[in-house]
């Protein structure tokens, strides 16, 4: 959640009304928006007051609805993804702007909120879970049928299942990781994860210099079990990994792409074309038919850690969100957000 029902009494407490679409899903219940001073309501967004800023979290529903609000939320449609043009063009039509919350930042040009701390952290445990559950196939046959997945009370209860889940896998080695961006928020939540548990794991922890240095594709990543990719996408980059890479695989089990850009015509993990579900985590590579690799690409890993991630992140977000409801003049922050808005919508030409 980008706000939690503490943030919410501050803002009221500022002199903002907030309004809270009901919902029996979060891991906040409607009544504790209530009591933090929120208004609720059963009538969808689209019906809201044309003042109203739409605040939420994740990509909207497909439509061709021309969008007049102005929203906040993670919209991918600024990197060059598939659709983006048709999502912008709602919003060209309707008059509307998207603040992207991906494309907050700081004056040092910092994100502003992340959730990659909490994407590493379970991406890193999903990733094992999917090398225990591969692992034990009987001989000759891969089940590919990885059990849907339901968010956890909390860390203690995920590292759990994974511990759990390692101790009965048929697994007749010691286990070897390997995390690219390790350095980086989402990297030390995937390193943090991998810390916390009691089995011994043989860590490879690359960061900027490694990935510069190595051939491409990588030829180390094929070496170890379970490979977590945790690189921020800026720009285009050389694939880590290809088919022909995968064609020469004798050990690698399970990529876990918690950075997930396989819509993007720069995704380095080029083995794969879609993003994965919690009612279905993995998908099988191309992997020119070698030793079959499985990729999870969930794109809100931190919804199965709900309350942790929207904590974290809702106190980070809140000084610039209050800032942009409550400020008179915007700050660097947003209206640098907006031009990136602007720079997509001529990017596709849609500005008139």
């Amino acid at each position: 959640m980008p706000l939690t029902p503490v943030e919410v009494s501050q803002l009221v407490a500022a002199g903002v009304d907030v309004t809270v679409e009901r919902s029996e899903a979060r891991c906040f219940a409607d009544d504790d928006y209530a009591r933090a001073g929120a208004m609720l309501t059963e009538t969808p967004w689209q019906h809201a007051p044309l003042d109203a800023v739409i605040i939420a979290l994740k990509e909207l529903e497909e439509s061709d609805a021309p969008i007049a609000h102005t929203q906040i939320h993670f919209s991918h449609t600024f990197k060059g993804q598939d659709g983006a043009a048709r999502v912008l063009a709602r919003y060209a039509r309707g008059g509307g702007e998207i603040y992207d919350l991906e494309f907050l930042h700081d004056d040092a040009g910092r994100r502003a909120a992340a959730f990659g701390y909490w994407a590493g952290f379970v991406g890193a445990a999903l990733g094992l879970l999917g090398v225990a559950h591969f692992s034990s196939a009987r001989p000759g046959v891969v089940d590919e049928s990885f059990p849907s997945l339901s968010p956890y009370t909390d860390r203690e209860a995920l590292i759990a299942a994974v511990e759990a889940a390692l101790a009965s896998a048929a697994l007749q080695r010691d286990l070897r990781v390997m995390i690219m961006g390790a350095l980086g928020r989402c990297g030390t939540g995937a390193r943090d994860l991998l810390g916390s548990l009691s089995r011994a794991i043989e860590l490879s922890a690359w960061d900027l210099p490694e990935f510069s240095a190595a051939q491409k594709p990588i030829e180390e990543i094929i070496g170890h079990d379970l490979f977590i990719n945790c690189v921020y996408l800026r720009e285009p980059i050389a694939p880590m990994i290809d088919e022909s890479l995968l064609a020469r695989n004798t050990r690698l089990s399970v990529i876990s792409d918690v950075s997930c850009d396989p819509t993007s015509a720069d995704n380095p993990i080029r083995v794969y074309d879609r993003i994965t579900s919690l009612e279905q985590p993995f998908v099988r590579a191309r992997d020119g038919g070698a030793k079959p690799v499985y990729v999870q690409a969930i794109d809100h890993l931190p919804t199965l850690l709900p309350r942790e991630a929207s904590q974290e992140y809702a106190a980070a977000l809140f000084p610039y969100l209050k800032d942009f409801l409550v400020a008179g003049i915007p700050s660097n922050t947003w209206t640098n957000a907006r031009k990136c808005f602007e720079l997509a919508l001529e990017e596709h030409g849609l500005v008139n």
